[in-house]
């Protein structure tokens, strides 16, 4: 069964359906509204879009949305539920908890997933920790080149283009997505977890220095391994 769209959503919330009248639904308790809201979502969905679906007003309207989750969250761990709302990229998703997870492999399990080799989980980590970053910078804390890993991470939505650097040849700068922090389950850059050693850099886009632009790599590039991979799957709705 495929997932309602936005559109799909705010019409619910604007009370299109017609097997309730309005006044019914203005009248459910706001938890419940949000519940049927989270619980239609495929995505995250942040708390000003939440409060302005649900028709609140007023400068509370945010903290009114997040005492709702909370209150829903609060039942759903003394029912002992099999899902929770977190914060994610930004927003609230309902989510199954992660140790359900083989268990929705039976029913996911023609769900296509996404491998990614231990060169471009290296290749990821550096985006991750020292965006926005350039691809030569990229290539010299590897040593090899990292065109390809950057292309297929790229088609994945795990990194984007972020900008270009103030140097000759404007070279692009590479940084995570939304879909990043949504696939391994962050709220924020804040959430990485802290690395021994290896720091994440507080640098602006005009800053970088590169020395060269978006030209083809040579053929430095390290064999990939065929046996090993890991999976990036993305979090259980």
């Amino acid at each position: 069964m495929s997932s309602p769209d936005d559109a799909t959503i705010e019409a619910t919330a604007a009370g299109a359906d017609h097997t309730a009248e309005p006044s019914r639904l203005e009248s459910m308790p706001l938890p419940r509204r949000v519940e049927g809201l989270l619980m239609s979502a495929d995505k995250p969905i942040g708390e000003g879009r939440l409060a302005n679906w649900l028709g609140l007003s007023g400068k509370g309207r945010e903290a009114q949305v997040r005492e709702a989750i909370e209150q829903l969250n609060a039942f759903y761990s003394e029912h002992d539920r099999a899902f929770r709302i977190e914060r994610l990229a930004g927003g609230w998703q309902m989510l199954t908890h992660p140790e359900l997870s083989p268990l929705l492999d039976h029913v996911h399990h023609e769900k296509k997933r996404r491998e990614l080799s231990p060169a471009q989980l290296e290749t990821l980590s550096i985006v991750a920790w020292r965006q926005p970053v350039l691809r030569a910078e990229i290539d010299e804390l590897r040593g090899v080149a990292s065109q390809d890993h950057l292309r297929l991470l790229t088609e994945h939505r795990l990194v984007q283009i972020v900008g270009q650097a103030e140097v000759p040849g404007r070279p692009n700068l590479y940084g995570t997505s939304r879909e990043f922090l949504r696939v391994f389950g962050l709220g924020s850059l804040d959430d990485l977890p802290l690395v021994d050693g290896f720091e994440r850099a507080e640098k602006t886009p005009e800053t970088p220095a590169a020395s060269g632009g978006q030209g083809q790599e040579g053929s430095t590039e390290e064999p990939e391994a065929t046996d090993v991979s890991a999976s990036v799957d993305s979090a259980s709705a």
